[in-house]
Protein backbone atom coordinates (compact mmCIF):
# COMPACT_ATOMS: atom_id res chain seq x y z
CA UNK A 1 0.00 0.00 0.00
CA UNK A 2 2.50 2.40 1.01
CA UNK A 3 4.46 1.65 -2.37
CA UNK A 4 1.11 2.70 -4.40
CA UNK A 5 -0.10 5.51 -2.13
CA UNK A 6 4.39 6.81 -3.31
CA UNK A 7 5.12 5.62 -6.66
CA UNK A 8 3.47 7.84 -8.66
CA UNK A 9 5.26 11.05 -7.14
CA UNK A 10 8.79 9.57 -8.59
CA UNK A 11 10.34 9.47 -11.84
CA UNK A 12 12.15 6.81 -11.48
CA UNK A 13 11.91 3.63 -9.93
CA UNK A 14 14.53 0.83 -9.06
CA UNK A 15 13.33 -2.05 -6.85
CA UNK A 16 16.28 -4.70 -5.34
CA UNK A 17 14.86 -8.06 -4.83
CA UNK A 18 16.20 -11.68 -4.41
CA UNK A 19 13.54 -13.61 -4.15
CA UNK A 20 10.51 -11.59 -6.27
CA UNK A 21 8.32 -13.84 -7.56
CA UNK A 22 6.35 -15.76 -4.69
CA UNK A 23 5.27 -18.77 -6.93
CA UNK A 24 2.13 -17.08 -7.59
CA UNK A 25 1.68 -15.22 -11.81
CA UNK A 26 -0.86 -13.13 -9.91
CA UNK A 27 1.19 -11.94 -7.73
CA UNK A 28 4.30 -11.54 -9.71
CA UNK A 29 2.72 -9.20 -12.26
CA UNK A 30 1.31 -6.98 -9.66
CA UNK A 31 4.94 -6.38 -8.23
CA UNK A 32 5.20 -6.09 -12.21
CA UNK A 33 2.35 -3.40 -12.62
CA UNK A 34 4.04 -1.37 -9.65
CA UNK A 35 7.08 -0.68 -11.54
CA UNK A 36 5.72 0.34 -14.91
CA UNK A 37 1.78 0.72 -14.59
CA UNK A 38 2.07 1.75 -18.29
CA UNK A 39 3.46 -1.91 -19.78
CA UNK A 40 2.37 -4.52 -16.72
CA UNK A 41 -1.62 -5.30 -15.35
CA UNK A 42 -2.00 -7.48 -12.40
CA UNK A 43 -3.04 -10.95 -13.73
CA UNK A 44 -2.11 -10.07 -17.53
CA UNK A 45 0.90 -12.07 -18.83
CA UNK A 46 3.75 -9.76 -19.86
CA UNK A 47 5.75 -9.90 -23.03
CA UNK A 48 9.07 -11.26 -23.37
CA UNK A 49 10.25 -7.45 -25.03
CA UNK A 50 8.61 -5.56 -21.75
CA UNK A 51 10.11 -7.73 -19.33
CA UNK A 52 13.65 -7.61 -21.06
CA UNK A 53 13.36 -4.32 -20.66
CA UNK A 54 12.77 -3.67 -16.98
CA UNK A 55 14.91 -6.04 -15.56
CA UNK A 56 18.24 -7.09 -14.93
CA UNK A 57 19.13 -10.64 -13.52
CA UNK A 58 22.22 -12.49 -12.71
CA UNK A 59 21.93 -16.38 -11.56
CA UNK A 60 24.69 -18.32 -10.52
CA UNK A 61 23.82 -20.74 -13.36
CA UNK A 62 25.17 -17.66 -15.78
CA UNK A 63 27.73 -16.58 -13.79
CA UNK A 64 29.44 -20.02 -13.66
CA UNK A 65 29.67 -19.71 -17.69
CA UNK A 66 31.36 -16.43 -17.25
CA UNK A 67 34.90 -17.36 -18.41
CA UNK A 68 36.36 -14.07 -16.34
CA UNK A 69 35.01 -14.83 -13.10
CA UNK A 70 36.98 -18.08 -12.20
CA UNK A 71 38.94 -19.42 -9.67
CA UNK A 72 42.73 -19.37 -9.76
CA UNK A 73 42.56 -22.89 -10.97
CA UNK A 74 40.00 -22.52 -13.40
CA UNK A 75 37.33 -23.57 -12.17
CA UNK A 76 33.50 -21.72 -11.80
CA UNK A 77 33.17 -19.00 -8.76
CA UNK A 78 30.10 -21.23 -7.81
CA UNK A 79 29.31 -24.90 -7.36
CA UNK A 80 26.63 -26.51 -9.61
CA UNK A 81 23.53 -27.83 -7.90
CA UNK A 82 21.97 -31.15 -8.21
CA UNK A 83 18.28 -32.14 -6.58
CA UNK A 84 18.16 -36.00 -5.82
CA UNK A 85 15.44 -37.97 -4.25
CA UNK A 86 15.09 -40.02 -1.68
CA UNK A 87 12.77 -42.49 -1.95
CA UNK A 88 10.93 -44.27 1.19
CA UNK A 89 9.30 -47.48 1.04
CA UNK A 90 6.35 -46.70 4.03
CA UNK A 91 5.56 -49.84 6.03
CA UNK A 92 1.87 -51.32 6.00
CA UNK A 93 0.96 -49.72 8.94
CA UNK A 94 1.92 -46.02 8.00
CA UNK A 95 -0.38 -46.49 4.90
CA UNK A 96 -2.67 -47.28 7.18
CA UNK A 97 -2.35 -44.59 9.59
CA UNK A 98 -2.22 -42.56 6.00
CA UNK A 99 -5.24 -44.11 5.19
CA UNK A 100 -7.04 -43.63 8.52
CA UNK A 101 -6.07 -39.77 8.49
CA UNK A 102 -7.65 -39.51 4.89
CA UNK A 103 -10.97 -41.07 6.06
CA UNK A 104 -11.18 -38.73 9.11
CA UNK A 105 -10.44 -35.63 6.92
CA UNK A 106 -13.36 -37.05 4.13
CA UNK A 107 -16.21 -37.97 7.02
CA UNK A 108 -15.43 -34.37 8.36
CA UNK A 109 -15.77 -33.01 4.51
CA UNK A 110 -19.12 -34.43 3.78
CA UNK A 111 -20.47 -33.06 7.35
CA UNK A 112 -19.06 -29.66 6.42
CA UNK A 113 -20.53 -29.38 2.45
CA UNK A 114 -22.22 -26.03 2.15
CA UNK A 115 -21.00 -24.46 4.78
CA UNK A 116 -18.26 -22.45 3.67
CA UNK A 117 -16.93 -21.09 6.85
CA UNK A 118 -17.02 -25.12 8.39
CA UNK A 119 -15.44 -26.35 4.70
CA UNK A 120 -12.22 -23.61 5.41
CA UNK A 121 -11.97 -25.00 8.46
CA UNK A 122 -11.85 -28.49 7.59
CA UNK A 123 -9.66 -27.84 4.74
CA UNK A 124 -6.97 -25.74 6.98
CA UNK A 125 -7.01 -28.96 10.09
CA UNK A 126 -6.68 -31.30 6.88
CA UNK A 127 -3.68 -30.31 5.44
CA UNK A 128 -1.72 -28.90 9.25
CA UNK A 129 -2.24 -32.95 10.39
CA UNK A 130 -1.08 -34.10 7.05
CA UNK A 131 1.83 -32.21 6.64
CA UNK A 132 2.68 -33.07 10.39
CA UNK A 133 2.08 -37.14 9.51
CA UNK A 134 4.81 -36.32 6.83
CA UNK A 135 6.92 -34.79 8.89
CA UNK A 136 7.57 -37.14 11.81
CA UNK A 137 5.33 -39.28 14.41
CA UNK A 138 6.51 -36.94 16.94
CA UNK A 139 5.10 -33.95 15.22
CA UNK A 140 1.76 -35.70 14.29
CA UNK A 141 1.10 -36.80 18.10
CA UNK A 142 1.80 -33.45 19.35
CA UNK A 143 -0.94 -31.64 16.95
CA UNK A 144 -3.24 -34.59 17.49
CA UNK A 145 -3.49 -34.14 21.03
CA UNK A 146 -4.21 -30.13 20.14
CA UNK A 147 -6.89 -30.76 17.98
CA UNK A 148 -8.50 -33.42 19.99
CA UNK A 149 -8.28 -31.28 23.09
CA UNK A 150 -9.46 -28.24 20.80
CA UNK A 151 -12.83 -30.23 19.75
CA UNK A 152 -13.02 -31.04 23.27
CA UNK A 153 -13.44 -27.45 24.64
CA UNK A 154 -16.56 -25.29 24.21
CA UNK A 155 -15.50 -22.63 21.51
CA UNK A 156 -17.57 -19.74 20.20
CA UNK A 157 -18.59 -20.44 16.22
CA UNK A 158 -16.13 -17.89 14.28
CA UNK A 159 -16.22 -16.42 10.87
CA UNK A 160 -15.14 -17.31 7.78
CA UNK A 161 -13.04 -13.60 8.06
CA UNK A 162 -11.26 -14.72 11.69
CA UNK A 163 -10.80 -18.13 10.54
CA UNK A 164 -8.64 -16.64 7.93
CA UNK A 165 -6.63 -14.31 9.80
CA UNK A 166 -5.62 -16.82 12.28
CA UNK A 167 -4.69 -19.53 9.92
CA UNK A 168 -2.87 -16.65 7.54
CA UNK A 169 -0.43 -16.34 10.65
CA UNK A 170 0.87 -19.65 10.21
CA UNK A 171 2.42 -18.37 6.93
CA UNK A 172 3.99 -15.41 8.15
CA UNK A 173 8.03 -15.84 8.87
CA UNK A 174 8.08 -17.15 12.84
CA UNK A 175 11.35 -16.91 14.10
CA UNK A 176 11.05 -18.35 17.18
CA UNK A 177 9.67 -22.30 17.97
CA UNK A 178 7.31 -21.38 20.61
CA UNK A 179 5.34 -18.72 18.70
CA UNK A 180 5.30 -21.02 16.30
CA UNK A 181 3.64 -23.49 18.61
CA UNK A 182 1.13 -21.01 20.04
CA UNK A 183 -0.30 -19.86 17.04
CA UNK A 184 -0.76 -23.61 15.22
CA UNK A 185 -2.78 -23.75 19.09
CA UNK A 186 -4.56 -20.44 18.45
CA UNK A 187 -5.16 -21.91 14.48
CA UNK A 188 -6.78 -24.91 15.54
CA UNK A 189 -8.80 -23.82 18.47
CA UNK A 190 -10.53 -21.01 15.60
CA UNK A 191 -11.03 -24.58 13.56
CA UNK A 192 -12.62 -26.52 16.22
CA UNK A 193 -14.80 -23.50 17.08
CA UNK A 194 -15.97 -24.10 13.54
CA UNK A 195 -15.86 -27.64 13.41
CA UNK A 196 -17.92 -28.71 16.72
CA UNK A 197 -17.65 -32.12 18.06
CA UNK A 198 -16.58 -35.22 16.46
CA UNK A 199 -18.76 -38.40 16.00
CA UNK A 200 -18.33 -41.48 17.27
CA UNK A 201 -16.29 -42.94 14.10
CA UNK A 202 -14.51 -40.17 13.90
CA UNK A 203 -13.38 -40.29 17.81
CA UNK A 204 -12.19 -44.10 17.06
CA UNK A 205 -10.24 -43.00 13.93
CA UNK A 206 -8.64 -40.58 16.26
CA UNK A 207 -7.86 -42.49 18.60
CA UNK A 208 -6.23 -44.98 16.72
CA UNK A 209 -3.76 -42.41 15.18
CA UNK A 210 -3.07 -40.72 18.42
CA UNK A 211 -1.90 -44.57 19.91
CA UNK A 212 0.00 -45.39 16.82
CA UNK A 213 1.64 -41.53 16.79
CA UNK A 214 2.18 -42.16 20.57
CA UNK A 215 4.28 -45.61 19.92
CA UNK A 216 5.76 -44.51 16.73
CA UNK A 217 7.26 -41.37 18.52
CA UNK A 218 9.47 -43.60 20.34
CA UNK A 219 11.39 -46.07 17.11
CA UNK A 220 12.73 -44.90 13.59
CA UNK A 221 10.07 -44.39 10.76
CA UNK A 222 10.82 -45.64 7.28
CA UNK A 223 11.60 -41.39 6.76
CA UNK A 224 13.74 -40.78 9.28
CA UNK A 225 15.33 -44.58 8.81
CA UNK A 226 15.81 -43.71 5.19
CA UNK A 227 17.55 -40.05 6.15
CA UNK A 228 19.70 -42.44 8.64
CA UNK A 229 20.73 -44.30 5.10
CA UNK A 230 22.07 -41.47 3.40
CA UNK A 231 23.94 -39.86 6.85
CA UNK A 232 25.56 -43.28 7.19
CA UNK A 233 26.76 -43.59 3.30
CA UNK A 234 27.97 -39.73 3.32
CA UNK A 235 29.34 -39.50 6.66
CA UNK A 236 30.26 -42.71 8.10
CA UNK A 237 30.66 -44.88 5.22
CA UNK A 238 32.15 -48.59 5.97
CA UNK A 239 35.45 -49.29 6.28
CA UNK A 240 36.80 -52.75 6.51
CA UNK A 241 33.58 -54.10 8.23
CA UNK A 242 33.50 -50.89 10.33
CA UNK A 243 31.63 -47.75 9.95
CA UNK A 244 34.34 -44.60 10.77
CA UNK A 245 33.46 -41.14 10.57
CA UNK A 246 34.96 -39.26 7.90
CA UNK A 247 35.38 -35.31 7.08
CA UNK A 248 32.00 -34.72 5.31
CA UNK A 249 28.51 -32.50 7.08
CA UNK A 250 24.77 -32.53 6.44
CA UNK A 251 23.05 -30.02 7.26
CA UNK A 252 18.82 -31.41 7.91
CA UNK A 253 16.54 -28.65 8.08
CA UNK A 254 12.77 -29.42 9.27
CA UNK A 255 9.82 -26.97 9.43
CA UNK A 256 9.11 -28.35 13.05
CA UNK A 257 10.80 -28.46 16.59
CA UNK A 258 8.99 -31.25 17.56
CA UNK A 259 10.71 -33.19 14.68
CA UNK A 260 14.50 -31.99 15.02
CA UNK A 261 13.83 -33.52 18.83
CA UNK A 262 12.83 -36.60 17.13
CA UNK A 263 15.33 -36.74 14.84
CA UNK A 264 17.72 -36.13 17.74
CA UNK A 265 16.58 -38.62 19.74
CA UNK A 266 16.79 -41.34 17.19
CA UNK A 267 20.43 -40.84 16.00
CA UNK A 268 21.53 -41.06 19.74
CA UNK A 269 19.76 -44.64 19.45
CA UNK A 270 21.33 -44.88 15.68
CA UNK A 271 25.37 -43.87 16.49
CA UNK A 272 27.04 -45.41 19.11
CA UNK A 273 27.35 -44.63 23.20
CA UNK A 274 28.26 -41.23 23.58
CA UNK A 275 28.51 -39.80 19.97
CA UNK A 276 25.84 -38.35 19.65
CA UNK A 277 26.85 -35.00 21.51
CA UNK A 278 30.04 -34.45 19.74
CA UNK A 279 29.05 -35.46 16.25
CA UNK A 280 25.37 -33.58 16.37
CA UNK A 281 24.51 -29.94 16.79
CA UNK A 282 21.19 -28.02 16.98
CA UNK A 283 19.93 -24.61 15.70
CA UNK A 284 16.46 -23.00 16.46
CA UNK A 285 14.91 -20.32 16.77
CA UNK A 286 15.30 -18.92 20.47
CA UNK A 287 18.20 -20.18 21.32
CA UNK A 288 20.59 -18.37 23.30
CA UNK A 289 22.76 -16.22 20.82
CA UNK A 290 26.09 -16.95 22.29
CA UNK A 291 25.69 -21.11 22.24
CA UNK A 292 24.11 -20.22 18.41
CA UNK A 293 27.27 -18.26 17.25
CA UNK A 294 29.23 -20.99 18.73
CA UNK A 295 27.84 -23.72 16.89
CA UNK A 296 27.75 -21.64 13.62
CA UNK A 297 31.65 -20.80 13.90
CA UNK A 298 32.53 -24.86 14.79
CA UNK A 299 30.22 -26.27 11.82
CA UNK A 300 32.25 -23.58 9.90
CA UNK A 301 35.65 -24.73 11.48
CA UNK A 302 37.79 -27.86 9.11
CA UNK A 303 36.58 -30.66 9.72
CA UNK A 304 40.05 -32.13 11.67
CA UNK A 305 39.57 -29.16 14.43
CA UNK A 306 36.10 -29.85 14.97
CA UNK A 307 34.17 -33.58 15.27
CA UNK A 308 30.38 -31.72 14.57
CA UNK A 309 29.26 -33.85 11.27
CA UNK A 310 25.47 -33.36 11.37
CA UNK A 311 23.24 -30.17 11.82
CA UNK A 312 19.84 -30.40 12.49
CA UNK A 313 18.22 -27.18 12.12
CA UNK A 314 14.48 -25.19 11.81
CA UNK A 315 13.73 -23.30 9.73
CA UNK A 316 14.87 -20.50 12.27
CA UNK A 317 18.41 -21.01 11.12
CA UNK A 318 17.64 -20.59 7.26
CA UNK A 319 18.40 -17.14 7.03
CA UNK A 320 21.62 -14.81 7.04
CA UNK A 321 23.85 -17.72 8.59
CA UNK A 322 27.42 -18.97 6.28
CA UNK A 323 27.58 -23.00 6.22
CA UNK A 324 29.49 -23.38 3.59
CA UNK A 325 32.86 -23.89 3.98
CA UNK A 326 32.63 -27.23 4.96
CA UNK A 327 29.48 -29.05 3.81
CA UNK A 328 27.79 -29.31 0.57
CA UNK A 329 24.78 -31.35 1.35
CA UNK A 330 21.27 -30.10 2.50
CA UNK A 331 18.30 -32.61 3.42
CA UNK A 332 14.96 -30.77 2.82
CA UNK A 333 13.40 -33.28 5.72
CA UNK A 334 9.83 -31.85 4.26
CA UNK A 335 9.26 -29.63 1.90
CA UNK A 336 8.22 -26.00 2.63
CA UNK A 337 5.03 -24.47 0.03
CA UNK A 338 7.25 -21.32 -0.02
CA UNK A 339 9.78 -21.41 -2.78
CA UNK A 340 11.46 -18.28 -1.19
CA UNK A 341 11.99 -20.68 2.16
CA UNK A 342 13.10 -23.37 0.52
CA UNK A 343 16.16 -20.80 -1.05
CA UNK A 344 16.45 -19.69 2.18
CA UNK A 345 17.57 -23.09 3.43
CA UNK A 346 19.38 -23.87 0.02
CA UNK A 347 21.65 -20.40 0.32
CA UNK A 348 23.01 -21.35 3.56
CA UNK A 349 25.46 -23.83 1.25
CA UNK A 350 24.70 -22.68 -1.99
CA UNK A 351 26.61 -19.38 -1.59
CA UNK A 352 29.95 -17.37 -2.52
CA UNK A 353 32.81 -19.29 -1.12
CA UNK A 354 31.56 -23.21 -1.24
CA UNK A 355 34.63 -25.26 -2.42
CA UNK A 356 33.23 -28.13 -3.44
CA UNK A 357 32.27 -28.08 -7.09
CA UNK A 358 28.61 -29.49 -6.40
CA UNK A 359 26.11 -28.36 -3.90
CA UNK A 360 23.67 -31.87 -2.99
CA UNK A 361 19.69 -30.79 -2.67
CA UNK A 362 17.82 -33.94 -1.00
CA UNK A 363 14.00 -34.43 -0.87
CA UNK A 364 12.03 -37.35 0.02
CA UNK A 365 9.69 -39.19 -2.11
CA UNK A 366 7.18 -42.32 -1.88
CA UNK A 367 8.51 -44.93 -3.28
CA UNK A 368 6.99 -45.36 -6.88
CA UNK A 369 5.63 -42.05 -6.61
CA UNK A 370 5.33 -41.73 -10.34
CA UNK A 371 2.65 -43.93 -10.97
CA UNK A 372 0.98 -43.97 -7.24
CA UNK A 373 -2.82 -44.26 -7.05
CA UNK A 374 -4.62 -41.26 -6.14
CA UNK A 375 -4.83 -40.91 -2.32
CA UNK A 376 -2.32 -43.43 -1.28
CA UNK A 377 1.11 -42.37 0.62
CA UNK A 378 2.94 -41.97 -1.90
CA UNK A 379 0.49 -40.11 -4.66
CA UNK A 380 0.03 -37.43 -1.48
CA UNK A 381 3.88 -37.06 -0.90
CA UNK A 382 2.88 -34.94 -4.27
CA UNK A 383 2.60 -31.73 -1.92
CA UNK A 384 6.39 -31.44 -3.26
CA UNK A 385 5.30 -31.59 -7.44
CA UNK A 386 3.55 -28.05 -5.93
CA UNK A 387 6.06 -26.53 -5.07
CA UNK A 388 8.60 -27.72 -7.58
CA UNK A 389 5.55 -26.64 -9.91
CA UNK A 390 5.78 -23.42 -8.28
CA UNK A 391 9.37 -23.18 -8.71
CA UNK A 392 8.72 -23.64 -12.63
CA UNK A 393 6.84 -20.68 -12.71
CA UNK A 394 9.36 -18.90 -11.05
CA UNK A 395 11.74 -20.18 -13.79
CA UNK A 396 9.31 -19.03 -16.32
CA UNK A 397 8.05 -15.65 -15.16
CA UNK A 398 11.58 -14.10 -13.94
CA UNK A 399 13.68 -16.01 -16.87
CA UNK A 400 16.96 -16.78 -17.13
CA UNK A 401 18.08 -14.07 -19.10
CA UNK A 402 21.43 -12.44 -19.83
CA UNK A 403 22.37 -9.49 -17.57
CA UNK A 404 22.05 -6.55 -20.20
CA UNK A 405 23.06 -2.70 -18.93
CA UNK A 406 21.34 -1.09 -16.49
CA UNK A 407 21.33 1.83 -18.94
CA UNK A 408 19.01 0.36 -20.84
CA UNK A 409 16.08 0.45 -18.53
CA UNK A 410 13.13 2.38 -19.24
CA UNK A 411 10.39 4.06 -16.59
CA UNK A 412 7.29 5.77 -17.62
CA UNK A 413 8.01 9.20 -16.24
CA UNK A 414 5.39 10.37 -13.27
CA UNK A 415 3.10 12.52 -15.36
CA UNK A 416 2.20 9.13 -17.08
CA UNK A 417 1.81 7.19 -14.60
CA UNK A 418 -1.69 6.05 -12.98
CA UNK A 419 -2.19 7.94 -9.56
CA UNK A 420 -4.46 5.59 -8.24
CA UNK A 421 -4.46 1.56 -8.61
CA UNK A 422 -6.76 -0.76 -8.27
CA UNK A 423 -5.88 -2.19 -4.62
CA UNK A 424 -5.52 -6.15 -5.03
CA UNK A 425 -8.11 -8.51 -4.49
CA UNK A 426 -6.84 -10.81 -2.32
CA UNK A 427 -3.75 -11.04 -0.34
CA UNK A 428 -0.11 -12.05 -2.14
CA UNK A 429 0.10 -15.61 -1.46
Amino acid sequence: RTIREIAPHFEHHLYLSATPHNGYRESWTALLELLDPQRFARGVEPSEEAKRRVMVRRLKSELRKDPALRRPDGSPIFAARTVEPLEVQYSAKEREIHAMLARYVENRRKRTAGDGTKSQAMDFVGLLLKKRMFSSPAAFAETLAVHRATLAAKSSRATTKALRSVFDRLDEEIADEEDLRESTEDALAAAAGALGSATADEGRLLDQMTTWADGARHRNDSKAAKLFELIDEVCRPDVDGRRRWNDERIIVFTEYRDTQLYLYERLAAHFPEGEIKERVELLYGGMDTDRRERIKAEFQAHPSRRPVRILLATDAASEGIDLQLHCSRLVHYETPFSPARMEQRNGRIDRHGQPAPVVRLYHFVGSGWEKAEPGSVADDLGFLLRVARKLETVREDVGIRSPGDLRTLRVAPASRRTAELEPPARSFR
